[in-house]
């Protein structure tokens, strides 16, 4: 009996140990749950476009050919968000700039901010002529297909000269109605916006154009303002003083600039606030 009870106490040991060993090699072919996962290849970017300046507006290569008004444009991509790409935080954008039917004169990947990535062409390296640029974006878990070629004009010589803005006004805050020139009235606490109408007029409007305003008392060093000519902003507290101001502006479209416009005054009264 004892010899009995002594080879059950043996196969069980033995089968406990074949079992653990079991559970062991179990647990070291199992997939484990807290892998990382791995993505496909990120999604491509969309909605190129291009700008002549960081002032001047966006050229989208969906609405036609871009015009570069500069040797050094700015160039963007959108990732998609929220459609497309929206979990890859380390995503970035490659850009490939060459000459029409040619190879790339440059390849450079740029980091995404928000969803736009920005790639302006830097010095030497575009002259006047035809060129075309492309995007794609990139991640640790690859690359995606390339955008279709976008094609643009770079033209900085001979830019006919702009004509004098017309039309020029002033609103008291961004969602103010306007009040042309003869006499506008603002107060001390407003923010107001500065505006003026390009000639010829022509919808839509010029994206190479832009206003150089010039703001501020008679007499006295005017407040430069440069950016849309259809409105911009001026800096907190720059009418705080009461009293009699005026404004004009100009046209820039390059190195092309307009005349002035005449001076429109306007009166900045003091708040009861």
């Amino acid at each position: 009996m004892n010899s009995v009870n002594t080879k059950v106490r043996k196969w069980g040991r033995r089968t406990a140990v074949l079992l653990t060993a079991v559970f062991a090699l179990g647990a070291a072919i199992a997939p484990s749950t807290s892998a990382a996962t791995v993505l496909p290849p990120p999604h491509p970017p969309i909605g190129s476009s291009l700008s002549s300046s960081s002032l001047t507006s966006p050229q989208f290569c969906s609405d036609g050919k871009p015009l570069s008004r500069s040797l050094t444009p700015f160039l963007r991509t959108n990732k998609g968000i929220p459609a497309y790409n929206s979990d890859r935080p380390d995503l970035q954008a490659t850009f490939e700039v060459a000459p029409v039917g040619r190879s790339p004169l440059v390849r450079v990947t740029v980091p995404f901010y928000g969803s736009l990535a920005t790639y302006q062409v830097p010095e030497n390296i575009l002259t006047e002529g035809e060129y075309r640029f492309r995007a794609r974006t990139v991640d640790d878990d690859g690359v995606s297909t390339w955008m279709p070629w976008c094609t643009f004009t770079v033209a900085t010589v001979n830019v006919p000269k702009p004509g004098v803005p017309a039309e020029l006004r002033i609103s008291a805050s961004l969602y103010s109605g306007s009040q042309f020139c003869g006499n506008p009235v603002i107060s001390t606490v407003n923010k107001p916006t500065f505006g003026a109408t390009a000639t010829p007029f022509s919808y839509p409007h010029n994206p190479n154009l832009i206003g150089r305003f010039e703001i501020g008392r008679p007499g006295e060093e005017p407040l430069v303002v440069v950016g849309k000519i259809y409105a911009v902003s001026t800096p907190p507290g720059a009418f705080a003083t009461a009293g009699t101001y005026h404004f004009r502006v100009r046209a820039e479209e390059g190195d092309a600039v307009s005349e002035w416009s005449p001076w429109c005054e306007f009166t900045v009264e003091q708040s009861s606030r």
